[in-house]
This record gives structure tokens, C-alpha cells and sequence, in this order.
């Protein structure tokens, strides 16, 4: 089906005008917020700007959580194979790779995986954020095509490139035709979306706190500036006068001496509520805590706290990763899908299918193992070792561990067969 350039066009509008919307995004969880950029600064008075970036912490402590440690693939039908292939196959990825998409779907709501070939053919991917691309979906949320909008190093021209099922187009900003178009061999729009929901960039941190951030920080730069203020305490003096001369020697030494029996001098400073102001904050901050389903681990706990307790406090926090997780196995479904359909395409003899790949995602939190041992024990042959494997934080691939227990029990068997006099093939001599 020949690219629509009019139907590309409306979208590229569409993309510009969201493009102010996703650039504040950023803005924000790199700290540059409206509370600090628009902050009302006082002629000659202290203007500090203190800030204190919720939106950026509660994002890495969400990525931390949920790809802190590596997503493990099981196949179903027990094909070592095809876990095998995928490991060596993505092997040259970034290590944070996985970090990285889950942090710009955090940011943005959504975000972008572009899957290509790299010099040496090998299956790789770049990930984009809606300030680079645009995905054009049907009613049912298949991708028809993809724009990707760049510019290049020492050049201010706009370039975009549109991806369909069989090419990748090469435009620029007017979308004169740069060079012909090039065919690709996925099979498939080459993209994968990492979505947290149908809402979008309406279902994310920045969303349900940005206003609690900037009365936050502005309210803290208020403080701050009034403590700094008082460096700049007015002295009030009544009754006799003090000669302009003699104020620099004053403020040298630190006294003043009043000439008059009713002479008096006193500072004149703000009476400030300080715990209707650290009230103020604290409940800004709680309600930050509360939106993004997080808790503040500065909190002082009993220390005879049980393991589960523990767990129980991030029981929020797991509900709503548990949903982030489902949105980035959805594109790393995708993801699966281009580098089996790569695979199939360079050896025909490979037919992988991603249905088969199921993905284990382990929390990066201390994991009751002692727990699930005393579980395994209790159930005994009722479970598959396999199953009962999985259930531990630090096995990633119960199957290769199962070859690892075979192994070192045929070792072991041939080992002490020797010893017995055996011939080393796991029997005993006669």
C-alpha cells in the first residue's frame, strides 16, 4: 500500500502542536519547573531558588523497581534454543536499555521503540520519546505507520523518516523527497509502544503533582528567603541620632553605644510561624507521596519491622509498577517479534514465534527467599523444579539452572564412580 503523504502531514501537525506539551514534560523532570523558572524575585532582598525535584525521584524509583533487575525469558514449550537466540541476539544492547524506555514511558506516558539494523547486521533498536515521533494507529491500536523527526549534529535542517510495513521513507520538514525509499525486512511497522494507558501523557507523575511540586518549591524558596532575610534585619533607634560616619565602624565591631538614659535601639523583624509553615510542607509533600503511590523511605520505622510488614508498605507502589510492567512487556513483545522475524529471514530453517517467550519480571526489593524455600520444601514433588526454581530472586533462568544441577550430578556421579574403581562413565567395575 503506497504511503498517504497528505494523511503524514496531518500527522506531523499534530505532532508539532503537541511538541510544547512534551518539551515542559522534560523540562520538569530535569528540575527546571515554573516555581524556579518564574519564581517573583524582591529588589534588594534575598531570591534563592530551592529545588526539590519529586518528579525525577519517584520516576528512577520506579524504573529501579521494576528493570532493576534483568527481565529473564522463559520459553513455554521448553526450547532452550530460542532463549539462548534472544540473549545472544540483544547481547550488544545497552545494559540499561530497558531502564531507559521504562524511564521515558514514565516521563511522557509513552514512549517509542524503533527497531533496525546496525553496519555489522546486527538486530537493534533506538528508543524515541513523543518529542521525536509520532505513531499514526488504527482503531485497534495497530501502529500503520511511524514518523521519526530528527536533526542531525551541525545541521538545523529537520529531517523525518517515515516507517510503514515495507519501507522507511526519507523526507524533510516539507516533505521533499531526500532519497529513495528503502526497504526493511521486519514484516511489520518496525516500532514497538511502551504505554502506560489509553490516557496518555494524562496518566503520569507530571500529571498528578506538577501543581503540588511548584507550591512546594515555591513555598520553600519563600522560607528560605526569609531566613536569609534576617542578615538584612532593619535597626530601629529611637531617641538620638547615630552619625552616618560612625555606621561602618559599628557594623565593624559589632556594638552600639546609646548617648541617652531613653535612648533605646531593637531590631525590627518578622514573627514567623514556623510550624504553620512546616505543617504547610509536610502536607504538600505527604500528598506527593500519596498521588504517586510512593512512600517516603526517611521515615523512621519500628526496627522490629517483620519482612512482611516491610512488603506491606509497598503494596501501592507494586499495584501500580505491576501496570508498568504490563506496558513494557507489551513492547518488548514487538521487540521479540522484529528480532524472531530478523532471525526467520537470515536462516529460514529458525521459525520462532514470540507466543512461546514468556517474560519474568523480578522487583528490585528484598525478596523473602527464606519464604519461598520453606514453600518449595512443604510442597515436594507436588511441584515442578522448574516452577519452584522461578520463585527465587536471584535465579534468572531456572532452565539453565536445572542443566547446571544435571551436570554437576553427572560430574559428581563419575567422580565418585572413579573413586569406586569405576571406568569413569558413571558404573562401577565388576
Amino acid at each position: 500500500m503506497a504511503l498517504d503523504i497528505e494523511l503524514v502531514k496531518k500527522c506531523y501537525g499534530d505532532f508539532s502542536a503537541k511538541a510544547a506539551i512534551y518539551n515542559r514534560m522534560y523540562e520538569y523532570y530535569k528540575g527546571n519547573t515554573d516555581a524556579i523558572t518564574n519564581y517573583k524575585m524582591v529588589t534588594e532582598r534575598s531570591n534563592n531558588r530551592v529545588a526539590c525535584n519529586f518528579i525525577k525521584k519517584f520516576i528512577k524509583e520506579e524504573v529501579s523497581y521494576l528493570v532493576g533487575n534483568d527481565i529473564a525469558y522463559i520459553s513455554k514449550s521448553g526450547n532452550d534454543d530460542i532463549v539462548n537466540d534472544i540473549e545472544y541476539n540483544l547481547g550488544h544492547w545497552s545494559e540499561k536499555h530497558d531502564g531507559d524506555l521504562v524511564k521515558q514511558m514514565l516521563i511522557y506516558g509513552f514512549a517509542f521503540e524503533l527497531y533496525y539494523l546496525d553496519r555489522s547486521n546486527q538486530f537493534s533498536s533506538r528508543i524515541i520519546t513523543p518529542r521525536e515521533g509520532y505513531a499514526y494507529t488504527d482503531d485497534l491500536s495497530n501502529v500503520l505507520f511511524f514518523m521519526h523527526i530528527f536533526t542531525k549534529k551541525f545541521d538545523s535542517t529537520t529531517y523525518i523518516d517515515v516507517y510503514d510495513s515495507d519501507y522507511a521513507y526519507h523526507f524533510d520538514s516539507n516533505f521533499n523527497e531526500l532519497e529513495k525509499p528503502t526497504a526493511h525486512i521486519f514484516g511489520g511497522v518496525p516500532v514497538g509502544v511502551a504505554q502506560v494507558s489509553e490516557e496518555f501523557e494524562d496518566d503520569t507523575i507530571y500529571k498528578d503533582i506538577k501543581g503540588l511540586q511548584d507550591a512546594f518549591e515555591t513555598n520553600l524558596s519563600d522560607i528560605s528567603n526569609e531566613i536569609s532575610d534576617f542578615r538584612n534585619a532593619y535597626l530601629a533607634i529611637s531617641g538620638f541620632k547615630i552619625d552616618d560616619k560612625d555606621i561602618p565602624d559599628m557594623k565593624q565591631k559589632g556594638i552600639i553605644q546609646i548617648p541617652t538614659a531613653d535612648g533605646k535601639a531593637t531590631w525590627i523583624i518578622k514573627n514567623i510561624n514556623d510550624q504553620f509553615i512546616q505543617n504547610t510542607l509536610s502536607t504538600m509533600e505527604d500528598k506527593m507521596y500519596q498521588l504517586a503511590s510512593h512512600i517516603n523511605h526517611n521515615e523512621k520505622m519500628q526496627s522490629n519491622l517483620s519482612g512482611m510488614a516491610l512488603r506491606s508498605r509497598l503494596i501501592s507502589l507494586e499495584e501500580k509498577c505491576k501496570l508498568n510492567q504490563k506496558a513494557t512487556a507489551d513492547c518488548i513483545k514487538v521487540r521479540l517479534n522484529m528480532l524472531f522475524n530478523f532471525l526467520n529471514y537470515m536462516n529460514s530453517s529458525v521459525n520462532y514465534d514470540y507466543r512461546d517467550i514468556k517474560l519474568k519480571f523480578t522487583p528490585n526489593i528484598p525478596q523473602d527467599d527464606l519464604n519461598s524455600a520453606q514453600i518449595v520444601s512443604q510442597l515436594e514433588d507436588k511441584l515442578s523444579l522448574e516452577t519452584g526454581l522461578s520463585l527465587f530472586s536471584f535465579v534468572d533462568n531456572p532452565k539453565n539452572e536445572i542443566k547446571k544441577i544435571k551436570q554437576e550430578n553427572k560430574d559428581d556421579s563419575i567422580g565418585q564412580s572413579l573413586l569406586n574403581g569405576g571406568e569413569g562413565d558413571g558404573t562401577s567395575s565388576e
